[in-house]
């Protein structure tokens, strides 16, 4: 089998082999050609070739909906990896994992005019779980700068030396950052984004792999809360004569039938549901807006809950959203292990 002779592209494509991101979509270029070249080489990966970026990312975003795990878009440098931010903002609100991979040109040609080049670093920051910015393999001793060198560095000896620990150090700090990445992905359920410059030749090819990059084990803690809090929520829950339950976008079979049941024959209880919630109970209410649409004044200050439950993606529903804005309810809950938006203001 054939590698990329770069190391780094070796190191991107033995890491995602090693945790299971099998399905691959790339958008042709240049300046990905080496991770092009490793991925579809290697009979593991599935790879799909999407040539416009925005149409590949949305493509990607499918298929990790669907298989509840990573999955990686890779394009070249420049304009192209901008075509992939609509995805990704869809990929951060709705918990995806989406792997963002874009090759990047050498940090000496970014910001001095030189063609299909902008700065990529952090480039969907407010949109993303991690963004890695990869360093620039030393290819050999002449790569290191001399301006700032000390007079101790221009022994050659002392140079090999010095671009040996580099060397060393770069390839720990790339391992370390896709591992935290992909691991990211995988616990948090949304978008990183991992860039990897290239310096050329981009296309040389090896027998052999350069590197065996070293894999960091996903941490996961268990997910538990506290009596107290458990036992004032039950408290505050039973004693609330009106208690609404809103869901938002799920994926099927999220909530079992057992806890469906048991809500929908609590009187007090009443179940809205948005249609991408995918839950389905003859006693809930699916059509939201025509079911408070007729409503007056009087009706929609008699609808406010004492305490609302919100589980799933954000609310669709303009008008269930103003109602409960205007009559907001005593409390409201949000389940989620990212974050608890304070979508109605109370």
């Amino acid at each position: 089998m054939k590698y990329p002779k770069i190391p780094l592209a070796q190191t991107v494509v033995e890491l995602f082999k090693a945790k299971n991101i099998q399905h691959i979509v790339i958008s042709p270029g240049s300046r990905n050609a080496p991770l092009t070249i490793g991925f579809t080489n290697d009979s593991y990966f599935k790879c799909y070739s999407v040539v416009d970026e925005r149409s590949a990312a949305f493509f990607a975003l499918g298929i990790a909906q669907q298989i509840k795990y990573p999955v990686a878009v890779v394009c070249t440098s420049g304009s192209a990896v901008l075509n992939y931010y609509p995805a990704v903002a869809e990929a951060f609100y709705s918990d995806i994992p989406l792997v963002v991979v874009s090759a990047d040109r050498p940090k000496h040609l970014i910001g001095i005019g030189d063609g299909q080049t902008i700065n990529q670093k952090n480039v969907f920051e407010n949109h993303c779980l991690h963004s890695a910015n990869l360093k620039l393999d030393i290819k050999d001793e002449n790569n290191i700068p001399n301006d700032d060198d000390l007079p101790i560095f221009k022994n050659l000896e002392d140079r090999i030396e010095r671009f040996l620990g580099l060397e060393k150090d770069i390839q720990s700090f790339n391992e370390e950052e896709i591992n935290f990445a992909i691991n990211k992905a995988i616990l948090k359920k949304g978008p990183v984004h991992i860039n990897v410059p290239f310096d050329e030749p981009l296309y040389e090819l090896v027998d052999e792999l350069k590197v065996k990059p070293k894999v960091t084990k996903i941490e996961t803690k268990p997910k538990t809360v506290d009596s107290y809090t458990l036992q004032e929520c039950l408290e505050h829950w039973n004693n609330a004569a009106k208690k609404m339950v809103l869901v938002g976008a799920c994926p099927p079979g999220s909530i079992e039938q057992q806890w469906l049941d048991e809500l929908a024959e609590d009187d007090s209880v009443m179940v809205l549901t948005e249609t991408l919630s995918n839950l389905h109970h003859p006693d809930f209410f699916p059509c939201i807006d025509q079911l408070i649409t007729p409503f007056t004044e009087e009706d929609q200050k008699l609808f406010q809950p004492d305490v609302l439950l919100t589980f799933g993606g954000m609310i669709v529903s303009k008008r269930i959203k103003s109602l409960l804005r205007k009559f907001q309810p005593k409390e409201h809950w949000h389940v989620d292990e990212k974050f608890a938006p304070d979508t109605f203001f109370c």
